[in-house]
């Protein structure tokens, strides 16, 4: 916004009697006040800082732990109600490693039938997994966090979708962690004894879910 600023001058004359009025005078003087006045504003420069990184180009997104769960000892779910177990131990998170690839990544677990030594299946066992909680391994990595995702494993060996990057998200290493508290086992009651053991399997894909 221009603004403009008038300026003027007053005239006080104090006294007595008639104020004698100045011949008006002209300035012959070539000098120009306002140019010899005026001085030079401030200059700005433009300048570029460059920094270069190289990603290998052999370099691979990789899923580099997942964990194992134990819902320790219990007993035999046979009374008139269907069982419902707390994880006790789960000692690893699902970890990816991605050293700076932009396509993308996800990961999908699967499990088993729960099954023992004998081949007796703890039939209709249900495998609940709630959203791990993410985070990246350094603090404040900017790339965009992977999206995790609840899921039901009923044994069936059918591949579910839990943690999904989107297209150069999930940049450096992520994992998601479960807290014992976070996986229960519904198993209805009428099982035979035993150990049973379930395979889970965990598959990294470089693409976005």
């Amino acid at each position: 916004m221009k603004t403009a600023l008038l300026g003027g001058a007053a005239l006080l004359a104090l006294g007595f009697g008639v104020v004698p009025v100045a011949a008006a005078t002209t300035d012959t003087s070539s000098s120009d006040s306002t140019s010899s006045s005026s001085s030079v504003g401030p200059t700005s420069e433009s300048t570029t800082t460059t920094a270069e990184f190289d990603t290998d180009p052999n370099a691979t997104i990789t899923l580099s732990s997942a964990p194992n769960i134990s819902f320790g000892k219990n007993i035999t779910p046979n009374g008139p109600t269907n069982g419902n177990y707390t994880a006790v131990t789960v000692d690893n998170p699902i970890g990816v490693s991605n050293p700076g690839l932009g396509s993308g990544w996800s990961v999908q677990v699967k499990n088993s039938a729960f099954t023992d030594t004998t081949g007796d299946t703890l039939s209709g066992a249900v495998l609940d997994l709630a959203a791990p909680t993410v985070a990246a391994a350094n603090t404040g990595n900017p790339s965009a966090k992977p999206d995790a995702m609840a899921l039901s494993l009923n044994g069936t060996d059918a591949n579910e979708i839990l943690l999904s990057a989107p297209l150069k998200g999930g940049l450096g290493i992520w994992d998601g962690s479960y807290s014992p508290s976070s996986v229960t086992l519904a198993v209805p009651a009428g099982q035979m004894g035993g150990t049973y053991t379930s395979t889970m399997t965990w598959q990294l894909s470089d693409t976005p879910e």
